[in-house]
Formats: structure tokens, sequence, C-alpha cells
């Protein structure tokens, strides 16, 4: 259930100097990032491919996708793995080509502040549009025109263009070219900017660090509420609204006893489902069914979420916004792959994963209270940060939310 990991550049710095990109924004000429010459790189000599097991073809100046997951996702690169800056151009236009139904997300990624893959969060945040909503089909093929002020992410640091959220029906996308254009056809209707929330991986609080707790099994609940008292810190727990109103689990009790002990309760959907594979009405019907369960069973509002798997894209974002005011979309930068190696014979390699994503610089994690060895390190990790000289609070604490509780450093 990690969140995707970008591939290094595979070609040297040195072919900077060639770009097109260093074109006068004024120009009137399009320019090509990718009309697929080669399987390995993109008409700016960066790397290109896909990423989470997404079956791609190639043919001469096209690359044809099999989506059958909304995770999957196909990845473009404008620069090597570094920073790219779009600002110059930020009136442009994001144009791509293709055949086949347009039923995902483009996203432009903005890459961490010190523009490399070496440190967590990479990249930093994104932002998605539904290429449907900005589409229209014509006698040869689809045509998409999206404006990058539609983005909202720091242009000045984008790392690279991607296609993902893919949703059902599921069939074959063929994408012939993605590049910047000046304006759209004079025919051409642009849709109003929807609002979508913000995707955080990372705590903006110098010094901070939170741990966002999905849920779990009730009778590991007590040692976990034990552990952060006895360690005197704070959390974040993502709750599922179907878990929360079965009274088998006793899990209403024991969030009401967690909100009590000040730890931040946020959702987590209803049913725990990959949402941007769902059909519209069935992701309202789960966030709305989310938000009255956490109002009757807890009492409380929340405008934080994390996305079942951390699968997130523009549709589901969009439906937040909806029905929640400013939503907050919590994935991670520091994943303890509990869901890898918890019941595995090498559970201590959870461990590992914890320890090397800190190290490179992740400070808002990800982990459940499924299995015993997983509760085991809790307090190990606890001390890990600690030792750190980093101050472990909730995550709208560390996102420096002004109506989070106070909390001083």
């Amino acid at each position: 259930m990690s969140p995707f990991i970008f591939l290094l550049g595979l070609v040297s710095a040195r072919t900077l100097l060639h770009l097109s990109f260093l074109q006068s924004p004024q120009s009137t000429v399009p320019i090509t990032i990718d009309s697929f010459p080669d399987p390995q790189k993109n008409d700016l000599g960066f790397w290109h491919g896909a990423l989470e097991n997404l079956p791609v073809t190639y043919s001469p100046s096209s690359v044809t996708l099999y989506p059958s997951d909304p995770d999957q996702i196909y990845h473009t690169e404008l620069s090597p793995a570094q920073c790219f800056d779009l600002t110059p151009f930020q009136t442009w236009y994001l144009h791509i080509t293709l055949t086949g139904a347009p039923h995902f997300s483009v996203s432009l990624n903005q890459n961490n502040i010190f523009c490399t893959p070496r440190r967590n969060p990479y990249p930093e945040t994104w932002d998605s549009l539904d290429a449907a909503r900005y589409s229209i089909r014509n006698a040869s093929g689809t045509e998409i025109y999206m404006p990058l002020s539609h983005f909202h992410i720091d242009l000045s640091r984008v790392v690279s263009v991607s296609l993902g959220g893919f949703y059902q029906p599921y069939t074959p996308v063929k994408v012939s070219k993605i590049e910047l254009v000046p304006t759209p056809p004079g025919n051409f209707p642009i849709p109003p900017k929807l609002r979508n929330g913000v995707l955080r991986l990372a705590c903006t609080r110098p010094g901070s660090f939170a741990f966002g707790i999905d849920d779990g099994l009730p009778w590991l609940a007590r040692e976990v509420m034990e552990i952060l008292e006895s360690e005197g810190v704070l959390a974040t727990f993502f709750v599922v609204g179907r878990g929360l109103r079965d009274r088998r689990t006793g899990f209403g009790e024991f969030y009401r006893k967690m909100i009590a002990r000040g730890h931040q309760i946020a959702l987590h959907s209803d049913l725990h489902r990959k949402m941007e594979a769902l059909e519209d009405k069935d992701i309202d019907d789960d966030i709305r069914s989310n938000i009255a369960t956490f109002q009757s069973i807890l009492s409380i509002k929340s405008k934080y979420f994390r996305p079942p798997y951390g699968t997130i894209g523009a549709r589901t974002r969009q439906h937040l916004a909806k029905h929640i005011t400013d939503p907050q979309i919590i994935n991670w930068s520091v994943d303890i792959e509990d869901w890898m190696w918890a019941d595995s014979e090498t559970p201590e390699r959870q461990l590992d994963a914890f320890y090397r994503d800190v190290e490179r610089g992740g400070n808002l994690a990800v982990m459940h209270y499924l299995s015993p060895s997983t509760v085991g390190y809790f307090r190990e990790i606890i001390k890990f940060v600690k030792a750190r000289n980093l101050t472990i609070m909730r995550i709208d604490q560390c996102l420096e939310d002004r109506d989070a509780p106070l909390f001083s450093l």
C-alpha cells in the first residue's frame, strides 16, 4: 500500500542543454514532452515508463496503456528526477492526444525542496485533474487541454507529468502526444477548476513528526493506547466507518477514549475500498456515510482524510471537497511496511523500512495495529524518532493547522 515511487532519470544533466524548454515562453511553438519515440525515454531525453504493474506496449509514436487498477500510473519526466521551473509557462496548457476513454487522472508532480529522489517525500505532492472534464472527441480521437494554472502546486519544482487514477470501465488507452501549448483551439471549452483539497505527505512544522495510524484489531487497541500514554505522545487515527458502527469491535468506546486523551481522529472512508475505482455516486455515498458515522458515534467532524491504500485521484479529491470544507488528504513519507512484513518470516524488516524512511527525511508515518509484531515494535520506533530530536504530535499539529490544539516544541 505504499505510494508510488519514482524512478531515477536515465540520462545525464547534459541533456538539459538540448531541451526545447529553453525556448522563450512568448513563443507560439508547442513544446513536445513526449511523442514516445523510444521505450526508455521521452522527447526531452528523460525517463518515461509505467509503475505499479501497469502493462504497456510501445509502437512508433504512441504508447498503449492497459489499466486494471487505479494505483497504476504512467510517468514522463520533465527533468532527470530534479526540479523543472514551469512558472514562465504558467499561462500555457498541457495538451494530450489519445484514443480510448479518458477515464483517468492527469497529475503534475511537485518535487521536494531538495529536488532529489534521495529525500522523502519524493515527490512532495501533486495535483490531479479528471481527464474526462477537459477532453473533447473528434474524428481522430480525444484531445485534452488543461491549463497549467489549474494544477495547484509549486510550478517551480515540477518533476513529471503522470497518468493514473484509472477508473472503470478499464479499457486500453493509446496516447500519442503529451506537450505544452500556449493556447487551445478557439472552440475548445475549458471547464472551471473544481475544488479538490490538498494532498500532503509530510509535516510542515520544523522538528515535528506524526504517526498516522490506520484501523487495526480490537484486541490490540488497548496496548496501542497504553504505549502512547506511557511515551507521552499524541497520534492521529484514521478510522473506517463500517468498523466504527460494528458494536462488536468496541471501536466506538475506544476512539471516544482516544479523543478524551487528546488524540486526533480522522476519516478513512466508510468501507475501505479503492475509491477512485468506484462510480461517482458510490464515492459520494461512501464519504457521506463516513462523515455521518463520525457525527453519530463520536460527535466530531474532521476535514482530514486518508485514502484507503493511499489510492487517490482527481475524482475522489473533488468529491471530498463537495462534502468537506478545505479537505486535507493525508498520505505519508514514512512507511513501516507492516502490510508486507508484519506476518512474514522476517517481521523485523518493518524496523528497517521505518528507519530508512526517517533517515531520508520522512516525518509523517503510516502504520496499522493489525499484527502483534507491529505493535511490539511501536515503542521502539517512537524512541527512535525521539532520539533524532523530533517531537511527535498529531497530524493537524504537525501541519500547523490553526484549528489544531496548541503545541509548543
